[in-house]
């Protein structure tokens, strides 16, 4: 595996040589150390964690902790030739192999020689796999061995993604998770690295670099290497922010400030000054969100954020939060990150709208049995086409009515209790099977039903739900829809989705309404969507028997 020459001088100098010397893996490195005390050391191990927490570091000390002959409390003792040779990269009988390249089947069996031939120079050979998570087909050849492996072998595999490893590989070897290093750690480190090289560092330095490294000690030791190579008697932060290309913490706090208190001219005149100073914009932005971060933090824990933040609370900040989130570093989009923020400084927060105008749907309750009216209405305009008739009694009506003339106890309404008669929706002014007088909006909504049947039903979602139900009344800016009793969950599900239903329906009517969802038993009869082929058939029949209804029996 092939390491740049600022890598491999900073490996030289501050690679961990012992246990004792890896930081913030304390479970990992207790447990190995008490297995090599007792003897009961494992054939294959599986290290896995983020870039850089030491994974493969770890794995070259126990390479050494199991075949140094004075190992003293499970720790080697880093002097012997065995111990020098593996440090040095001279031992034959430790391979290390980078999996990123080397994941071919052919790679693996390549190995099969290595692996069953005995040591040539130490007790045990090491064979340590990093990004192992990139074999696919390779496992093939290993599976076997891994189960049964040779006494003189010990496998160490590195991941950062233990996911793309097939399970039957994760049950051969013992897994061990590394985690992120928290940034006090990372500081220790480094300063204990700025004292043995005899150089002098700005605590924010120190820090900065730490929050950068991001849990990773490699790169908290590879960004300190690149500012030591620099010069400089004295380690500045402003040295590490010129390295690499961050603003500082006064351009990051007027920034967010002009987002929240939407400042738009401000914000771009202080990413022209950025961009003259060369910053990463990409950096950038991850330092506001940081700043944004922090100012939430503080204002969920009651104390006042820092600066101009204080003025503005947790609705302003998290408004300007999403927008800075709704950037994409990766977009190929004209205008790039500077686009992209210019944008989210543009995007000022509407103010709160007023009260929604979707009405909740209001259920009403079917009276009591006892006093169900099962007289019929007076002939009023009837859907029928062969003029008016009366509406049947409803079937529940003449059992409570019949019941009551006899004596009898009235019987519990079968029908839910959430169902509401037609009768009794407001609007609807009676019964829902006849026809609305001219000029009602009802006529309206009836007439252009087949139209908004249509439009909603390319969401699929919806499309059952405006199918099933038919529209019962008209009051103000208020549609009631009414679905039958015996699909009552669907008005459930239309109440869930009633803001889908409320734009179809604004949509075809040209203005802003509202809906309420309701259960009834009564059909309700709307124009079907126009067929110009079933109109002529109907105008032929028409001209045949005019409008005289004719029964039709059934076909056997």
């Amino acid at each position: 595996m092939s390491e740049s020459p600022t890598h491999q001088a900073l490996y030289r100098r501050w690679r961990s040589q012992r246990f004792e010397d890896v930081v913030g893996q304390d479970p990992v490195v207790t447990t190995i150390r008490n297995a090599l005390r007792t003897g009961r050391t494992g054939h294959a191990y599986l290290f896995v964690g983020p870039r850089g927490t030491g994974k493969t570091s770890l794995a070259r000390i126990l390479a050494k902790a199991i075949n140094c002959p004075n190992v003293a409390d499970g720790e080697p003792c880093d002097a012997c030739p065995s111990c020098d040779a593996i440090r040095e990269g001279r031992a034959l009988d430790v391979v290390e192999l980078d999996a990123a390249s080397n994941n071919r089947v052919d790679d693996i069996r390549e190995l099969l020689p290595r692996i069953y031939t005995a040591p040539a120079d130490l007790p045990t050979k090491v064979f340590i796999v990093d990004e192992v998570q990139r074999i696919t087909q390779g496992w093939d050849v290993l599976l076997k061995t891994l189960e049964e492996p040779p006494p003189h072998v010990l496998f160490i595999f590195c991941t950062t993604d233990s996911s793309q490893i097939r399970p039957a590989v994760l049950s051969r070897v013992q897994r061990f998770d590394f985690r992120p290093l928290p940034p006090i750690l990372i500081e220790g480190k480094l300063r204990r690295i700025l004292e043995a090289d005899g150089r002098a560092a700005e605590p924010e330095a120190v820090a900065l670099v730490a929050h950068l490294a991001d849990g990773g000690m490699r790169d908290a030791e590879s960004i300190l290497d690149q500012l030591l190579s620099g010069g400089g008697d004295l380690l500045t932060a402003d040295a590490v922010r010129d390295l690499l290309g961050l603003a500082d913490g006064d351009s990051v706090g007027r920034f967010v400030t002009a987002l929240v208190t939407a400042d738009p001219m401000g914000g771009i005149e202080l990413l022209d000054a950025l961009e003259d100073r060369g910053r990463d914009l990409r950096s950038f932005t991850d330092q506001a969100i940081d700043a944004l971060r922090a100012a939430l933090r503080d204002t969920l824990a009651g104390t006042p954020a820092a600066g101009a933040l204080a003025n503005h609370g947790t609705a302003a900040l998290v408004a300007a939060a999403r927008r800075l989130a709704s950037i994409d570093p990766a977009s190929a989009a004209p205008g790039g990150m500077r686009f992209q923020l210019e944008l989210a400084l543009l995007e000022v927060p509407e103010p709160a709208a007023p009260a929604s105008r979707s009405v909740p749907p209001v259920i009403a309750r079917a009276p009591a049995p006892a006093v169900v009216d099962t007289a019929p209405p007076p002939p009023a305009e009837s859907v029928s086409i062969a003029g008016p008739t009366p509406t049947p009694v409803p079937a529940v009506g003449r059992s409570v009515a019949s019941r009551a003339a006899s004596g009898q106890p009235a019987a519990p309404d079968p029908r839910p209790p959430d169902a509401v008669p037609a009768a009794l929706i407001p609007g609807s002014n009676g019964p829902a099977s006849t026809t609305p007088a001219a000029g009602d909006p009802l006529v309206e909504l009836r007439r252009r039903w087949p139209e908004i049947v249509a439009l909603i039903s390319r969401h699929p979602p919806t499309k059952p739900l405006i199918e099933a139900c038919r529209p019962l009344a008209v009051d103000g800016a208020v549609v009631t829809l009414g679905f039958p009793e015996s699909q009552l969950f669907l008005r459930d599900v239309a109440d869930r989705r009633r803001p889908t239903l409320e734009e179809g329906l604004s949509r075809v009517l040209g203005r802003p309404v509202a809906v309420r969802c309701v259960a009834t038993n009564v059909e309700i009869e709307v124009a079907p969507p126009a067929d110009p082929e079933g109109t002529a058939v109907i105008a032929a029949a028409r001209a045949v028997w005019g409008d005289e209804l004719v029964g039709v029996r059934d076909i056997d």
